[in-house]
């Protein structure tokens, strides 16, 4: 998705996500030994109580990655759905993704009292009635069940259970780094997945191509996902050590991140975000670019932000597009979202580049029902790049401002795809030459003629950055009305 920007008196709007590095691309892989747990019991009498239930789908992988970062891979192998999210004691801050688990119920009818083993993958913040939870995926609830007595065990809300903690056994995989979208020879990001053992990690640190000493410690970002910021290019092939959290076994990768491993991270800056309005509603009702009401209907969808003073730009970036990519905070969905506000103060002007987002775009930046914990982080970093408006099915529009008249020609433009933002409108009354017209520091545009002017008028628009040129013919008519809106044909 895009967002436009448009001023509001106080806000912006425009937002798009996403990148994804994968095997081959930016997954990369080692096979060291295995981490031990020695200091663990395997016996009979190390299980302990916990309480557990299930979410998402019966027979799903609880949710869509979840808040340690392994995405999709929690779905498939070795993961298989197999997995939990943690209360506070499991999830340990994000220190406890990866770690493996027994779990087994003999407190129902349906429970096999066989044992079977989850891995964290996801935090349960609401898991704290309990000293120890487990919020598990509806497939790994169901296997503590007899054979077809799945659906029945998942009927009995919270459920007693043992646990204990085992070693992880990824049979066939070596530990993988997928490195975040983002990342850049400045900002290098990555999930450390797959580690035996211990499952959980304590320390990350990275060397560079060429100097065999110097081992950087990489801080945890969230869940499993670990970063460093260098102010000189990092130098690839990079390595990384990896420092499991209980029993501090390392094992090195020597260059396990290749020369040629950056994302797709052109263009990508950093910005701040806030958001504003209602919790699910469009900012403000318009905002300072003019475009009113339009903004909560197809083709804006409420997916619009208020600018800061750099992007707003004096009414010049209304209608700019923009790719927004959150990936800081664990409910960031790390998938794209366009500006039609301005957002003169605070935060906005005490930063560079700043989006205040309505706040339907921002709960498109979190993952499936946490929107509300990203609109209650404050204010968050996230990535940022111009990216062109692309209006499927919809052509520019010409909307006449309320106190319009044959002396005075003033109208909004909408829905202009590519640039989004114009270096010129010109406009052609009938019989006569094109004049042009003035911006009013917003997507308004205006001409005083001094003697009335009559249509049907054409329209000649120039877009700001590529100087695109789009004629809409007759599309306002001799006997227009103020308020009224018109569409033409055209569009870049």
């Amino acid at each position: 998705m895009a967002i436009l920007v448009v001023e509001r008196y106080s806000t912006i709007t425009n937002l798009l996500l996403g990148l994804t590095f994968l095997l081959l691309n930016s997954t990369h892989c080692f096979s060291p030994k295995k981490l031990n747990i020695s200091a663990l019991s395997t016996g009979g009498s190390d299980w302990s109580l916990a309480g557990a239930t299930w979410y998402g789908n019966p027979t799903g992988y609880g949710s869509d990655g979840g808040a340690c970062g392994y995405g999709n891979a929690v779905a498939q192998s070795p993961f298989s759905a197999m997995v939990s999210a943690g209360g506070a004691s499991l999830f340990k801050s994000g220190k406890g993704c990866g770690a493996c688990y027994q779990i087994k119920c003999t407190s129902k009818p349906a429970c096999s009292k066989n044992p079977v083993t989850v891995v964290i993958t996801d935090e349960c913040p609401g898991c704290v009635t309990e000293s120890v939870h487990f919020d598990l995926s509806g497939t790994s609830f169901g296997a503590m069940a007899i054979s077809g007595h799945d659906s029945q065990l998942r009927g009995v809300g919270v459920l007693q259970i043992l646990y204990r903690k085992v070693e992880c056994n990824y049979v066939g995989k070596t530990v993988t780094f997928q490195v975040e979208e983002g990342s850049n020879t400045n900002y290098f990001a990555a999930v450390v997945e797959y580690e035996d053992g211990d499952g959980e990690i304590g320390r990350v640190e990275l060397k560079q191509a060429l100097d065999s000493d110097t081992w950087l410690p990489m801080s945890q970002l969230w869940g499993a996902v670990w970063k460093l910021d260098v102010t000189s290019p990092l130098r690839a092939p990079l390595s990384l050590r990896v420092t499991s959290l209980d029993s501090g076994e390392t094992v090195v990768a020597s260059d396990v991140i290749p020369a040629g491993w950056q994302t797709d991270a052109a263009g990508w800056g950093k910005a701040g975000v806030t958001w504003y309005g209602e919790p699910e509603g469009a900012g403000s009702t318009g905002g300072a670019c003019g475009f009113g009401l339009a903004v909560q209907n197809p083709p804006f969808n409420a997916m619009i932000s208020a600018g800061g003073p750099s992007l707003f730009n004096n009414g010049i970036g209304c209608g700019t597009c923009y790719q927004i990519m959150c990936t800081e905070n664990p409910a960031c969905s790390r998938t794209p979202i366009t500006i039609t506000d301005e957002c003169p103060g605070g935060p906005c002007a005490s930063e560079p580049v700043h989006f205040d987002l309505s706040g339907k775009a921002m709960g498109a930046l979190a993952r499936p029902g946490q929107g509300y914990r990203l609109r209650d982080a404050g204010v968050l970093r996230v990535g940022y790049r111009r990216a062109p408006c692309l209006y499927k099915g919809t052509n520019i529009a010409f909307r006449m401002d309320a106190g319009a008249n044959p002396y005075y020609m003033a109208f909004i433009v909408e829905y202009e795809n590519g640039d989004g933002d114009l270096a010129s409108v010109e406009i052609q009354p009938v019989g006569g030459a094109f004049m042009a017209m003035q911006e009013m520091r917003s997507a308004v545009w205006k001409i005083n003629s001094g003697s009335p002017l009559g249509g049907p008028f054409n329209i000649r628009l120039t877009s700001r950055e590529s100087r695109k040129v789009a004629v809409a013919q007759a599309v306002i008519p001799a006997n227009w009305k103020p308020d009224e809106t018109y569409r033409s044909v055209v569009n870049f």
